[in-house]
């Protein structure tokens, strides 16, 4: 069923006009963005010459620690922003030689010219000894993998120490006048970045979006955006502030007023460049310390949405995103459906129809089912706000258990038993699986809290989020015990995962397929 297309919100923090330009998509290696490789902090700075990122995965079922060390010469010092300004030009570059042959190849060879070209930089003598840096450091710099790089030809993580670049050289240079020099470079990649540029585990990023950015905090948080909204599939994303700095390799301030004052510089230049519609700094609830909620921006959306067969993923669609200056689209019949039932329980038509416009049909019919299965069945003069409650639950994006079965679940399973076509379209590869897949998540995030709290701990903890929830919005306050209950565990379980990592369906899905082939030769 098609989504209905929603509108995105302009902030009023944005100052900054984006500029209007083409889209010129990049393929950036996964791993080097999950793992915080080029730091959002200056590359003069030599004072710091390791740094170790670790982080909490879930695989094969069980939560485990992963970790990442970089280790960087005195001389040279730790990749950053505009290395990693420089890799993408690169790969830019390997991308067209790419088109051309069918594979990457070692060696690369590229002109300095091309370089600064694709970057939009001027032609100076001091460019060119930046570039050598450049290729010296990426070759110089090396990371310990403990079970986090993922090697995509072999489907397994490394355990290994690593480099980018196997080495770096410049092939000839002529003329002393920088603004007519020639020079030449040649790269040589390692085998496990190779291999994984030719398996497509990257990233696709608008190369003309990226240069309109000029933090380097926006820069960092930039790529990590395409993962964790293609993962979120377009939803609002939480992360943890100090985790994020961490990534980043920027500094963790304890004030909200200083996040704001930095950081959120960075976040408002991804709203002009409208990657991010609207971003907000939170206390945790879960643990002390703050997070960074972060909506999704309508040309990220369409990035998105226009890569997402490349990424191999079966996912739900993405929200088509409709520019502020047109006209909304007519509702469809699913539409109207989710309108009604909506005003059916006392939501005003016009805010009815902003949620089904923002949230789609799907979402509110599941979420209204699910809190009239659980929550709204019981004598109405116990729920005092039904309204209220379906407001608060979509606004806060409370998700619905995949576990459960709305009725529109249910009439499409009916129908796959009874028609063929549909029955196909369901056993089609990897359609049947990413039901699974979500199932096996949310198993997952109930193991998670499970862990974290021990089971009177937890209804404790649940209990003081559910009154801190009523005293900070009427809605909840009006609501009976049950539904109390319902939205402080899911809005906790969505927060205490935000900060685990769990594999992507196509690392899941290749577990699940290895599995099947064992057991088959067994």
């Amino acid at each position: 069923m098609k989504q209905p297309r929603k509108s995105i919100e302009k902030p009023v923090s944005s100052t900054l006009m984006p500029i209007s330009v083409d889209v010129d998509l990049v393929r950036f290696e996964k791993n080097l963005l999950q793992i915080g490789f080029f730091g959002a902090n200056d590359a003069r700075d030599k004072n710091k010459t390791s740094r170790r990122i670790e982080q909490i995965v879930i695989r094969n079922g069980n939560k485990i620690k992963v970790a990442a060390e970089f280790r960087g010469s005195e001389a040279l010092g730790l990749p950053s922003t505009t290395d990693r300004d420089k890799f993408i030009a690169l790969l830019k570059i390997v991308s067209e030689e790419r088109l051309k042959t069918g594979s990457i190849t070692n060696p690369i060879r590229f002109s300095g010219y091309r370089l600064i070209q694709e970057l939009g930089l001027s032609r100076n003598g001091e460019i060119y000894e930046e570039i050598l840096r450049w290729g010296k450091r990426m070759t110089d710099t090396t990371i310990t993998s403990e079970q986090v790089v993922y090697r995509a030809a072999k489907k397994v993580y490394s355990d290994e120490v690593l480099h980018v670049f196997r080495s770096f050289r410049r092939t000839g240079s002529s003329l002393l006048n920088g603004a007519e020099r020639q020079e030449n470079y040649e790269v040589v990649l390692e085998d496990w970045l190779l291999e994984n540029l030719n398996q497509r585990y990257v990233i696709p990023e608008d190369f003309n979006a990226y240069k309109q950015l000029t933090r380097p905090t926006a820069k960092g948080i930039f790529g990590n955006l395409h993962l964790w909204f293609h993962a979120s599939q377009g939803r609002t994303v939480e992360k943890d502030y100090s985790e994020l700095c961490n990534l980043l390799n920027v500094q963790v301030y304890p004030h909200l007023s200083k996040i704001k004052s930095t950081m959120g510089l960075a976040l408002n230049e991804l709203v002009s460049i409208k990657y991010l519609s609207k971003w907000d700094v939170q206390k945790m609830t879960s643990k002390l310390g703050y997070k960074v909620v972060m909506m999704p921006g309508e040309e990220l959306l369409k990035i998105l949405d226009n890569t997402r067969q490349e990424r191999r993923e079966p996912s739900a669609a993405l929200p088509e995103v409709l520019p502020a200056e047109t006209s909304p689209a007519k509702l469809t019949g699913d539409d109207v459906t989710a309108l009604e039932l909506l005003k059916s329980y006392g939501i005003l038509p016009a805010k009815a129809e902003r949620l089904v416009r923002k949230h789609g049909a799907d979402q509110v019919i599941d979420v209204v089912e699910y809190l009239a299965a659980e929550v709204l069945s019981m004598p109405r003069r116990n729920v005092d706000n039904p309204a209220g409650l379906i407001i608060y639950s979509l606004e806060n994006e409370l998700p619905v258990p995949t576990g459960f079965r709305s009725v529109r679940k249910r009439h499409e399973l009916t129908t796959a038993k009874g028609s063929v076509g549909a029955k196909a379209r369901l056993e089609e590869p990897g359609v049947g699986n990413h039901m699974a897949y979500l199932n096996w998540c949310e198993d997952q995030q109930d193991r998670v809290l499970q862990d974290r709290y021990a089971s009177e701990e937890l209804e404790a903890r649940v209990a003081e989020l559910a009154s801190l929830m009523a005293r900070k919005d009427e809605r909840v306050q009006r609501m009976p015990q049950k539904a109390r209950r319902d939205a402080a565990y899911r809005s906790l379980r969505k927060e205490v995962c935000a900060g685990i990592e769990f594999p992507s369906y196509e690392e899941w899905n290749a577990t699940v397929e290895q599995g099947l082939l064992f057991a088959h030769r067994a």
